[in-house]
């Protein structure tokens, strides 16, 4: 889309107001707001904002205090036209997305231009399909946040419960050109899912910003709000954003065999061999949190062991069967080790990267997991080569920190800037004194 057809589609909407988005390293969607008069200039020059903002400023909105950035120094916005979106929930408004660049150059640590210079290189394609959980909540009378509805798992009474909203939703998003594939009441009490379409992986990952937005949008005019938080309670289900992914090269599914029983490819068993191998150094990308790993616990069907396996929802890597009929395009992997505390190009461009290495070098997965990995005992885990995930975020960014992969593929200084932005978020969890601790050591001790 070039400046004259985007004009022609502001004016035909009467669009007076631009958000330009995008998203930190700590996975907040921020930006500016422009007058539609000035998209000319704004897409031209860029639109200024503080270098510090996009790895410097934490989801407390504090500032890390081992930054290489501060108060000097700038970047200019640069709009990418190709997300251009009117906003069906924002009056008069439509939206893009943008990169961030200092003197013509990527900012170091912005993702998503990596990103895209790493894939226009690439000899491959990567299909990227999401499948977001969330919760929907409201206020109750008291002002608690408490959930909207009550219902079971799959269960007719939860849809019928949402319909008016799904029908609202779902439009929204079809109007920015976001398909949505299926819908259904997830396990816990107002917890719901959407899945996504599978797009090219930078569009996956646009798209999935902007169903965030969307999603919170159109809750908002009902007074409810809607949550990703990986686990909300310790007494309710955690919530996911599972990633289905598939390599294509020349116009093919790379990791469909009809030789293989489980229909996966050479390239595909070295794929899921280079996620397994250094799933350690990039779940501290994908599961971004001090909350995340709180979720990713032992028989909680969101996976805590390093191992992969067909139809397996309690392995990292599940194998699940291909669309009958359509096995050569629909041949994939889901990965359970995802949630929407990760920014989606850090998540994506790192899962990438394992994967490939494994093709690149050839790596062997281990055997397939056909049970419960809990029902094998630690030794016969250990001896498959079944390891626990990091536990908690700061093993986990001790692996981000000394992983040679990631440095290459995303430079030392996002990967350092990462790091002492999630040391940050560990230190204020750590040193915060919780109720349970009260509750059980005040009057004891």
């Amino acid at each position: 889309m070039n400046i004259a057809e985007l004009r022609r589609k502001v004016e035909e909407n009467k669009i007076k107001y631009i958000r330009y988005l995008y998203v930190d390293l700590d996975n907040v969607i921020r930006g500016r707001v422009s007058k539609a008069e000035n998209l000319e200039v704004d897409l031209e020059g860029g639109i200024t904002l503080a270098q510090i903002m996009q790895s410097g400023f934490s989801i407390m909105d504090l500032v890390s205090p081992e930054t290489i950035y501060g108060p000097v120094g700038e970047v200019k916005l640069i709009p990418d036209v190709n997300t251009f979106v009117i906003l069906p929930y924002a009056d008069y408004t439509a939206a893009m997305l943008v990169d961030q660049y200092i003197d013509d150059k990527p900012h170091p640590v912005d993702p998503r231009p990596k990103l895209k210079d790493y894939l226009a290189k690439s000899e491959y394609k990567f299909k990227i399909g999401f499948e977001p959980e969330f919760y929907i909540l409201k206020k109750s009378q008291s002002n608690e946040i408490v959930f909207y509805d009550y219902h079971l798992c799959f269960s007719s009474s939860g849809m019928n419960y949402v319909h008016e909203l799904l029908k609202e939703i779902t439009n929204a998003l079809e109007q920015q050109g976001i398909g949505v594939e299926h819908y259904y009441p997830e396990y816990g009490s107002s917890q719901h899912e959407l899945s996504i379409k599978p797009y090219d992986a930078i569009e996956s990952a646009d798209k999935l910003i902007y169903f965030r937005e969307t999603l919170r949008g159109v809750l908002r005019k009902y007074d409810l709000y809607a949550s990703f938080m990986p686990k909300p309670s310790h007494t309710i289900p955690g919530t996911g954003l599972h990633v289905h992914i598939s390599v294509w090269k020349d116009g093919q599914n790379i990791f469909y065999s009809e030789k293989d029983k489980y229909n996966l490819s050479e390239e595909a068993y070295y794929f899921i061999g280079g996620i397994l191998k250094h799933l350690k150094e990039i779940i501290g990308m994908t599961a971004a949190s001090v909350n995340s790993y709180k979720r990713l616990r032992p028989n909680s069907w969101a996976s805590a062991f390093a191992c992969w396996g067909p139809e397996n929802r309690e392995a990292a890597i599940r194998v699940p069967k291909a669309v009958k009929g359509r096995e050569k395009d629909t041949m994939r992997l889901e990965l359970k080790f995802v949630d929407c505390t990760s920014n989606p190009y850090l998540a994506i461009g790192s899962i990438i990267a394992a994967g490939i290495d494994g093709i690149k070098n050839k790596i062997e997965p281990t055997e397939p997991c056909l049970d419960n990995p809990t029902k094998y005992s630690a030794e016969i885990r250990e001896s498959k080569g079944w390891y626990r995930y990091p536990e908690n975020l700061l093993d986990a960014i001790r692996e981000v920190q000394r992983s040679n992969l990631l440095r290459e593929f995303w430079g030392d200084t996002l990967i350092s800037e990462y790091v002492k932005l999630k040391l940050f978020q560990w230190e204020q969890y750590y040193n915060y004194v919780t109720d349970w601790e009260r509750k059980i050591f005040l009057s004891v001790y």
